[in-house]
């Protein structure tokens, strides 16, 4: 592995955290919930088609010239989001942006991944720089905004210029590194403990993306400095970190399903819990929870299907993977979300989402333990 890799890493995801703080700028700016709640769904649904178009044209093209074209054009796409003042006008631009943008990080990681067969090292330790550069940019974020929300705009702009550049810096190939020998794994999964685990994480990353698509609105009505949604985003990232450093060992002590399992529990009980908190200290050490969510989910989804699922499905897998972890479950937590606020208001939207989390957690549960009793 290369400081480049580390550095280009940690600028794809400093553009994606000022496209994830998209929702408070569409909040100030007078969008109702559910019109934020369309805005922000754009991205994942134009993902759906995007996504395998940009990876065809990587394929043809080669995937670091694919990624040079989505990231340039999106520094640019994303100033006519900054100016529309209407919803319609708004949907146009962030459809024209996404378009482009929803392939950054996927075709980013596809070049990390690309770099690491090629010269050694392990995806972990990469996409823990991906976490760094989306903290680091959020905290930055929380400041600049009392300046004005143009600094979301501006600082996106400047890491998806960068990007191309770093990608393009010459690394020296490391024999030593690759002369490892590889690991051998046994793939004793099974294609339903995967299906099932799928249906947990789009619930659970369903409850992540409503969260952050409409805590700014609940930072708001609290009656919080619009500084504080920079800050949470920040250290919500941060708490990612030490899983990050210990995760393969976690996952082969207690299973991919029991990691995913407590993931989900973590989403609901977040999703709950902030309605209840006043005060930034409480309100950050209810937003620490996050380190046991997405990241957990992610990982343990992730690894059951290199690792452990029948080689034969790899390919559909990672494509419903894909799929549902970035598609999705962002245009459900959106829309859905953006209904719920809409009718039933902030607080009690938020806790109908999180019980809902508690109640298809424990069905996950059961038709585990029921489809393993049934096997043993």
């Amino acid at each position: 592995m290369f400081i480049w890799d580390f550095i280009f890493e940690a600028l794809t995801y400093s553009s994606f955290a000022a496209r994830s703080m998209l929702g408070q700028f569409f909040d100030i700016a007078g969008f109702s919930p559910v019109e934020i709640g369309y805005l922000v769904a754009m991205l994942p649904l134009v993902a759906l088609i995007s996504n395998p178009f940009w990876f065809r044209v990587g394929s043809r093209i080669t995937d670091k010239k694919a990624f040079i074209i989505v990231s340039l054009i999106s520094g640019f796409l994303f100033w006519p989001i900054y100016i529309s003042r209407n919803f319609i006008l708004g949907l146009i631009s962030i459809a024209a942006f996404s378009f482009f943008f929803s392939a950054v990080v996927p075709l980013g990681d596809s070049l990390m991944m690309a770099s690491i067969k090629k010269h050694g090292g392990t995806f972990d330790k990469i996409r823990l720089f991906g976490t760094i550069g989306f903290s680091i940019t959020a905290l930055l974020l929380s400041y600049l905004v009392k300046w004005g929300f143009i600094w979301y705009f501006i600082v996106a702009s400047i890491s998806l210029f960068i990007a191309p550049i770093v990608i393009n810096i010459k690394r020296k190939n490391n024999k030593k590194i690759q002369e490892k020998p590889k690991t051998v794994f046994i793939r004793n999964g099974n294609l339903f403990t995967f299906v099932l685990m799928t249906v947990g994480m789009i619930f659970g990353v369903t409850l992540g993306s409503f969260h952050n698509t409409f805590f700014p609105v609940l930072s708001r009505e609290m009656g919080y400095d619009k500084s504080v949604v920079g800050l949470v985003f920040s250290f919500m990232a941060i708490t990612e970190i030490p899983f990050l450093f210990f995760a393969e060992k976690i996952i082969r002590k207690f299973g991919n399903f029991s990691v995913l399992v407590v993931g989900m529990l973590v989403s609901a009980l977040r999703v709950v819990l902030v309605t209840y908190v006043s005060g930034l200290v409480p309100l950050l050490l209810t937003q620490a929870l996050h380190g046991l969510t997405y990241i957990l989910m992610y990982y343990a989804l992730f690894n059951y299907i290199h690792f452990r699922l029948p080689e034969k499905y790899l390919t559909n897998a990672q494509s419903l993977f894909w799929l549902t972890s970035s598609g999705l479950t962002y245009i459900f937590g959106s829309i859905i979300g953006g209904y719920l606020i809409e009718y039933f208001q902030t607080v009690t939207g938020f806790r109908i989402m999180g019980y809902s989390g508690f109640i298809v957690t424990g069905a996950i549960i059961a038709i585990f333990l029921i489809f393993k009793r049934k096997t043993s």
